[in-house]
């Protein structure tokens, strides 16, 4: 029981890399925070992580929204006591070349991707100080380390996201508070199964990770196994290239 009654708050938890990490959270002993946009897909995984014998709550919440994020914080600690992992997973991809993207997608896609993170962070990270620390893994991608084409916004999002996990978590290491990220390779979700980006990707070679093996890093970086782990990233890659 790695995470035995923390409480840890999933970020786009209704399906895929985030469910996964949410059932593995919990089986784990945490008390898992699931947020998302749709609460039927959240219900069927509390549902699904107490019929295993965990714990559960579901708050909606679109995390583009300042308001709406920092209430949703109050709440979970007012009715939870702490926020004690944090898991920045909610994101989107729409694959189309650069020169045919409209702006207006593109801004959509870095608002989603890392604008929703830095709100979350900046919601949860005093809470996570005035408790005297905490654990925060933000969910990359192996498009961060090198740009995939036909998903520049995609790719320079989650680029961003690996630098600002290193510049927050040089300035709350002090406070007892870690962050990491994770970039995986191609992960089987319904999300890639979709990607028009897939057969490129596979064609390449390398491996098809399984969301149930992103949770088992995110449970790394979260529990006292990478207690000196901070300001990193862990590159989940079956191979260096493509």
């Amino acid at each position: 029981m790695l995470l035995e009654n923390k409480v840890a708050l999933i970020t786009g938890a209704g399906r895929g890399i985030g469910k996964a990490i949410a059932l593995k959270m919990a089986a784990e002993g945490a008390v898992a925070v699931l947020t998302g946009r749709n609460m039927d897909s959240l219900m069927e995984v509390k549902q699904e992580i107490e019929e295993a014998g965990g714990r559960a709550v579901c708050y909606t919440c679109d995390v583009r929204d300042r308001e709406k994020v920092f209430a949703l914080v109050d709440t979970i600690v007012e009715e939870q006591g702490s926020i004690d992992i944090l898991v920045n997973n909610a994101g989107i991809s729409k694959e189309m070349p650069f020169m045919e993207m409209p702006i207006e997608v593109f801004d959509e896609i870095l608002e989603m991707n890392l604008r929703s993170v830095m709100l979350v962070l900046k919601a949860v990270l005093p809470q996570m100080e005035k408790q005297g620390g905490g654990s925060v893994v933000n969910i990359g991608s192996g498009a961060a380390l090198r740009g995939l084409p036909g998903s520049a916004a995609y790719a320079a999002s989650k680029a961003a996201v690996v630098c600002l996990t290193q510049a927050v978590g040089d300035e709350v290491r002090s406070k007892g508070i870690r962050i990491n990220a994770i970039c995986p390779g191609p992960v089987d979700t319904e999300l890639f199964r979709k990607s028009e980006r897939r057969d490129f990707i596979l064609a390449a070679g390398g491996d098809l990770f399984q969301p149930e093996e992103v949770a088992n890093a995110a449970i790394f970086l979260a529990s006292d196994l990478s207690g000196c782990t901070n300001s990193q990233t862990l590159v989940m890659r079956g191979f260096n290239r493509w």
